[in-house]
């Protein structure tokens, strides 16, 4: 009997750790509006796909995708970077690469497409 319980919380644990680094947000980095230019000093870094930022694009805005960020991290010219996501998973991982390998990330801005020929619409900050 106390085998099988020590087997299944193993298992819950293992399914839990990665379900944690995609849900849950990281606290110490707050959503703030979209940056009008760069003078926050911080790098603005898109982590949207491809089409879509050059589709409705962040002015000033670095566009590396989420699947392409751990390949291409020294790409990234500044280590204080603000990020522009596409949904809060995408956010989620790509603050913990970010954070995990050295950067410091000032804040970030969930943005959904905007209509043809508009910029994009950044999401309420609400329920993280």
């Amino acid at each position: 009997m106390l085998f099988w319980l020590s087997i299944t919380i193993v298992v819950i644990v293992l399914v839990m750790i990665p379900a944690f680094k995609r849900w849950m947000p990281v606290f110490r980095v707050p959503c703030s509006s979209l940056p009008q230019s760069q003078d926050t000093g911080a790098h603005i870094l898109d982590v949207r796909e491809y089409q879509e930022s050059d589709r409705n694009p962040v002015n000033g805005a670095f566009a590396l995708p989420y699947p392409h960020l751990k390949r291409h991290l020294q790409t990234v010219p500044k280590k204080e970077v603000f990020l522009i996501a596409p949904d809060k998973v995408s956010r989620n991982l790509s603050t913990r690469l970010l954070l995990k390998n050295g950067f410091t990330v000032t804040g970030y801005a969930v943005v959904r497409r905007g209509e043809q020929g508009y910029p994009p619409v950044k999401l309420p900050c609400s329920g993280s």
